[in-house]
């Protein structure tokens, strides 16, 4: 069943609901929904209300509820991704993939290696509506939630705090095989709560890597033996973890 997103308080409410211009566009001239055509309609934060296409034209969407609202649960295990900045369009792609994958929540890091160059606090708008296109395409309830970025000291201290185990995609002799250390957070019981961070193209400075690694709650963890592109470190990371632990 196709997917769009409304607010909160229309999905709550009774009267029918106007698709925005997005969510429009994409039910009438991709997808070619018909008039009393089923769909499905989330905000985002996990609640879901079945409701059918009444009227379509080139002025918008509008559809009316069917049912009540559904509250579906988080992913778990809840993963956030702390991700040195790649480039533009691998990091647009990763930003999309980690949605599809259920990634409760991205933090861009500025590192010493990042080629591109953003300052801290800085919100990418374009990284908001990728997660959101890629939502309507996977069929979740959740939107991942791309914070501002960060620079590195924020990082640590975010990572510092983060209320479980934060994974480090490292090339270092102390890494530990991925599903090694997915296995022993699983039976420890701590595995509700997962971070991964995954360095740039150029991968980390050594002093960087150091301070990560000094952290309590850190663990180096080895991705294979082959070099990988950002992108990909950081799909099978996510992907691994939801491998062993979802």
């Amino acid at each position: 069943m196709h997917t769009a997103i409304i607010g909160t308080e229309e999905l709550m409410g009774g009267m029918p609901v106007a698709l925005g211009d997005e969510d429009s566009h994409h039910m009438r001239s991709v997808l070619r929904v018909s008039e009393g055509e089923p769909v499905r309609l989330v905000d985002g934060r996990g609640n879901m209300r079945a409701a059918v296409a009444v009227s379509i034209s080139k002025g918008g969407v509008v559809c009316e509820f069917r049912g009540g609202v559904e509250t579906l649960p988080r992913p778990r295990p809840r993963i956030t991704l702390f991700q040195c900045v790649a480039k533009p369009v691998r990091m647009d792609w990763l930003v999309e993939k980690a949605q599809e994958l259920g990634v409760e929540r991205i933090v861009p890091v500025v590192s010493e290696r990042v080629v591109a160059r953003m300052r801290r606090g800085e919100k990418q708008d374009r990284w908001g509506r990728i997660v959101a296109s890629a939502l309507r395409q996977c069929g979740g309830a959740w939107l991942t939630d791309v914070d501002p970025v960060e620079n590195w000291a924020g990082a640590i201290e975010e990572m510092r705090c983060f209320p479980g185990p934060v994974l480090i995609g490292a090339l270092s002799d102390v890494a530990r095989p991925i599903g090694e250390v997915l296995e022993s957070i699983g039976v420890s019981g701590r595995g509700e709560s997962i971070g991964w961070l995954i360095g740039p193209e150029g991968d980390f400075a050594p002093g960087e890597l150091r301070e990560a690694l000094a952290l309590q709650n850190a663990v180096a963890v080895s991705l294979g033996g082959n070099v990988l592109r950002v992108e990909t470190a950081a799909i099978f990371a996510i992907a691994g973890t939801l491998a062993y632990m979802g």
